[in-house]
C-alpha cells in the first residue's frame, strides 16, 4: 500500500503546483478593481481542493505507511540530529502545513460580501504564500532529500 500511496502523493503534486499556480496568476490579474467580486474562484477551489487530496495522501504517509516517520517517531531525538530524518518529520510537514492555512486564507478572502482592495490583495498574497511554502518543502531531485520528478 506504502508505493501506491507514494505515487499518487507524488503525482498530485505536479496538480497541486500547477492549480497553484493558476489560482495565484488568477488573483493577482483581477485584483485592479475592487468593486467587482472576484472572477476565476474556480481556480482557487481547484487549488485548494488539490492540496486537500495532498495533504490527505501526506497524513497517511505521515501516520502509517511511511518507514521514514516510522523512524523519526520512535527517536525523535536521533531524528532532530539527522538531515535526512529532520527533513521528513518536521521541514516537509511545517511548509505544507504553512501552505494548507494559506490557501484557506486565500479562499476567506475571496468569500467576502464586499469585496476590497485589500481584500483583493489579501487573495493573491496568500495563494503566493502557499506556493512558495510548497516549492519549499518539495523534495526536489538533486536536494539532499531528492526524489524523482516522476515516480512510477
Amino acid at each position: 500500500m506504502y508505493p501506491a500511496v507514494l505515487t499518487i502523493h507524488s503525482w498530485l503534486r505536479w496538480v497541486a503546483l500547477l492549480l497553484g499556480v493558476a489560482a495565484t496568476l488568477n488573483a493577482f490579474r483581477h485584483r485592479a478593481d475592487p468593486a467587482d467580486p472576484p472572477r476565476g474562484r474556480r481556480w482557487d477551489t481547484f487549488f485548494m481542493l488539490a492540496l486537500d487530496l495532498q495533504v490527505l495522501f501526506g497524513v497517511l504517509l505521515y501516520f502509517g505507511l511511511s518507514p521514514f516517520t516510522r523512524e523519526a517517531m520512535n527517536n525523535v531525538g536521533a531524528a532532530l540530529r539527522d538531515p535526512a530524518l529532520r527533513f521528513w518529520a518536521i521541514t516537509h510537514v511545517a511548509m505544507m502545513f504553512v501552505a494548507l492555512v494559506a490557501v484557506r486564507a486565500g479562499r476567506v478572502f475571496t468569500m467576502v460580501e464586499r469585496p476590497s482592495r485589500a481584500r483583493r490583495n489579501g487573495r493573491y498574497i496568500c495563494f503566493a504564500i502557499a506556493l512558495l511554502a510548497m516549492v519549499a518543502g518539495v523534495p526536489w531531485p538533486g536536494l539532499a532529500n531528492g526524489r524523482p520528478w516522476f515516480r512510477l
